[in-house]
């Protein structure tokens, strides 16, 4: 029964296709006719097909033909490589920026740091010296005050020495 059901069905598939093939070709060969007339009436092409180069592609139809084969299949591993070039070149450039923000906070963090240290070292020295100055100047007074008294009185310093 499936035998004769497919042998059934076969003919009728092969005259379907006999029919309108050689339709389909005929409407494909006149459209490819009429758009090779339109190219060689287009002033672009003729002035192309003047060159040595078109009138070797003229002379060569198997080349040119594998030459437009090959410009129409580099098209999209090329395509696909400026892409991936675009994409690194600003990957690149947003990660250049971004590593350039990133060591100039870090250079601003660590200046912040050192100006902050040395102000704090800045006021830890002049502490410590308005503090030997306060200290020297109390020494030299009193020194000075003694040596002063000494000369007005000199009675009453060799007294007060000897008791």
């Amino acid at each position: 029964m499936l035998v004769s059901s497919v042998a059934d069905f076969t003919p009728i598939m092969q005259c379907s296709n006999v029919v309108t093939l050689p339709r389909a070709l005929l409407q494909f060969r006149s459209s490819l006719h009429a758009m090779m007339d339109h190219m060689h009436t287009d002033p672009k092409m003729a002035e192309l097909m003047n060159t040595s180069l078109g009138r070797y592609l003229n002379s060569h139809p198997f080349f040119a033909l594998a030459l437009l084969v090959f410009g129409a299949m580099a098209t999209v591993p090329i395509g696909l490589f400026l892409g991936f070039a675009m994409v690194t070149f600003i990957g690149a450039t947003v990660g250049f920026v971004l590593l350039e923000v990133f060591l100039l906070s870090l250079g601003g963090a660590t200046l912040l740091c050192v100006l902050c240290g040395l102000a704090v070292l800045a006021i830890a020295v002049s502490s410590i010296l308005s503090a030997v100055y306060i200290t020297t100047s109390n020494i030299l007074n009193f020194y000075y005050s003694q040596c002063l008294s000494e000369k007005r009185d000199p009675v009453k310093s060799k007294g007060l020495q000897k008791q």
